[in-house]
C-alpha cells in the first residue's frame, strides 16, 4: 500500500491569530513554522505533500524535501480537495490529512489503514485533527465547525477504524493527537504495552532477513514473544524454520486479581504459551521447536551470572541461527523483567559463543548469525508479516489469562478492539517499507 500525507499550511505570519494579543507577528510565525515542522516530521518516511499558496511556506516545504501543491485562493477545503486529487493522480493508494498546528504529534503514519477511513477528532469531538481514507473512494473535505460529524457521514460507506475521542487527548491544557486505537481507559499505555516499538526508523532500514533454519525467541513472560515477533515467527515457520521459545519468568503476577492462585496461574500460562507456539506453526509440516521455561519469579528477574548462564546454555543446546528478544535499551520502559530479559538475550549470546564462558556446561559453544531486538527505539530492520497478521493474533488469543490485564479485553467486543489496535500497529509499521504490515527490530549481525 502506497501512502502519502497531505498537510495544508497557510502563511506562517497569519497563523495563531488567537495569540495576537500576547505574541507579535514574528513570534507567531516562528511558532507556526515550528509546529508545522513537527507535524510533517511525525509522518516518518512516508511522502508528504504541502498544500499552500505562500512563497515562504513553499520554500520551507522544499527545504525539508517535501513536494508542494500550489492552490491560490482555494480556501482550506478547496486546497485539501485539490491536494487529494493531485496525490491520487500520483498513484498513491491511501492518504493521511493532518492540520499543521497539532502540537507534538507522534507517529501519524500509523493512522493509514488499507481501504479504511480513520478520523481523529479534537477533544470536543467537533473538529477533525487527522483523517485518512483510500484514494479509490475519496471523502470531500468539510472542515470547519462540526467537521468530524460531516466527515463521519461522508465516509459512512467505508470500513472504519476507531473514531474515539481518546485519539485526541488533553494533557496539561495542551491539545495532542495520538493516532493509535486504544480501548477506554488505556490512552497512555502505548509505550509500555508488550511489543510496542518507537517507530523512528533509521535512514536506510533493511527488509526481510533470509529465513533461518532455526530461531530462538527469548521473552520475559508468556505472551511477550507473540507481541514482539509473532508474525515474523509465523512467517519463518511457514518457510521451514524451526522455532524455539525461551520464557524467562513464570508469569505468576500477570493478573489484576489480588486473590488469585499464583501457582495455578503460572501453570496455566505455561499451557497457554505452548498453545501459542503451536498456533504460530499451525498447518506447517516442519518440525516444531521447543518451548522452554526458566521459571524465575515474575517481577523478580535479574540479569546476573546465574540467569545469563541459563540463557547461554539454552542457546548452546538449541543452536539457533537467529535469536530474537526485547531491546533492553528501550527508553522509558517500566517493567524490569523486559529490560533484564533483553540483557540476558544479548549477554547470553556472548557467553554462548565464547568457549571459555560456563565451561561447566560441557556443551560446545555456539555463535548465532543474527540478533533481532523488538521494542527498539530506533529500529533499522523490518519483517513483512502482511500474510501472517491472523497467525499473530491467533497466537495472542491463546493467552486467555491475559485478556483483562494486558489486552484490556474482558469481552468479545473489547477483544475486537485489541485486534484492531494490533492490526493498526503492524500496518502502520509496514507503511514506511511499502508493505501492508510489518514487525520492526534492531538488527545486529556482528556477533
Amino acid at each position: 500500500m502506497r501512502v502519502a500525507a497531505l498537510v495544508p499550511v497557510k502563511r506562517f505570519s497569519a497563523a495563531k491569530a488567537r495569540l495576537s494579543g500576547a505574541v507579535d507577528e514574528q513570534q507567531r510565525a516562528q511558532l507556526a513554522r515550528w509546529t508545522a515542522t513537527g507535524v510533517v516530521g511525525a509522518f516518518g518516511d512516508i511522502d508528504v505533500y504541502i498544500a499552500c499558496d505562500n512563497d515562504d511556506v513553499a520554500e520551507w516545504a522544499r527545504e525539508l524535501g517535501h513536494a508542494v501543491i500550489w492552490g491560490p485562493g482555494l480556501g482550506l477545503n478547496g486546497a485539501i480537495d485539490d491536494g487529494v486529487a493531485a496525490v491520487a493522480d500520483a498513484g498513491y493508494d491511501q492518504i493521511v490529512i493532518a492540520h499543521a498546528d497539532l502540537p507534538r504529534p507522534t507517529s501519524l503514519s500509523t493512522v493509514a489503514r488499507r481501504n479504511t477511513i480513520t478520523l481523529v477528532p479534537d477533544d470536543r469531538r467537533d473538529g477533525t485533527n487527522v483523517m485518512s481514507f483510500p484514494l479509490t473512494d475519496t471523502v470531500q473535505a468539510a472542515y470547519g465547525a462540526r467537521s468530524f460529524e460531516r466527515h463521519s457521514a461522508a465516509g459512512r460507506h467505508l470500513p472504519r477504524s476507531s473514531r474515539r475521542p481518546r485519539l485526541g487527548t488533553r494533557h496539561r491544557h495542551t491539545r495532542r493527537s495520538h493516532p493509535s486505537t486504544y480501548p477506554r481507559g488505556a490512552a497512555h499505555m502505548a509505550a509500555n504495552e508488550p511489543g510496542q516499538p518507537s517507530i523512528r526508523l533509521s535512514d536506510e532500514p533493511s527488509l526481510n532477513y533470509p529465513t533461518p533454519k532455526s530461531a530462538l525467541a527469548i521473552g520475559a513472560h508468556p505472551d511477550d514473544v507473540e507481541f514482539g515477533c509473532g508474525g515474523t515467527l509465523a512467517k519463518w515457520a511457514a518457510d521451514g524454520c524451526v522455532i524455539h521459545h525461551l520464557v524467562c519468568t513464570d508469569g505468576s503476577k500477570g493478573t489484576w486479581d489480588a486473590g488469585a492462585d499464583t501457582v495455578a496461574l503460572a501453570a496455566r500460562r505455561q499451557i497457554e504459551q505452548r498453545e501459542a507456539a503451536a498456533r504460530l506453526a499451525r498447518g506447517v509440516a516442519a518440525v516444531t521447536g521447543e518451548v522452554r521455561f526458566l521459571q524465575y519469579v515474575d517481577g523478580e528477574l535479574d540479569s546476573s551470572l546465574r540467569e545469563r548462564g541459563d540463557v547461554a546454555k539454552a542457546i548452546r543446546e538449541l543452536q539457533p541461527q537467529v535469536v530474537l528478544g526485547h531491546d533492553p535499551w528501550k527508553r522509558y520502559r517500566l517493567h524490569p523483567d523486559h529490560r533484564h530479559a533483553g540483557l540476558l538475550a544479548c549477554e547470553g549470546i556472548v557467553a554462548a559463543r565464547d568457549p571459555h564462558f560456563y565451561r561447566e556446561h560441557g556443551i560446545t559453544h555456539h555463535r548465532p548469525d543474527a540478533l533481532l531486538l523488538w521494542e527498539a527505539d530506533e529500529p533499522d530492520h523490518g519483517e513483512d508479516i502482511s500474510a501472517h497478521i491472523s497467525a499473530k493474533l491467533d497466537a495472542l488469543h491463546a493467552h486467555e489469562s491475559q485478556f483483562e490485564s494486558t489486552m484490556k479485553a474482558v469481552d468479545g467486543n473489547e477483544l475486537d478492539v485489541f485486534d484492531e489496535r494490533i492490526r493498526a500497529r503492524v500496518e502502520g509499521l509496514g507503511a514506511p517499507f511499502g508493505v501492508d504490515a510489518a514487525e520492526v527490530f534492531k538488527l545486529i549481525t556482528s556477533l
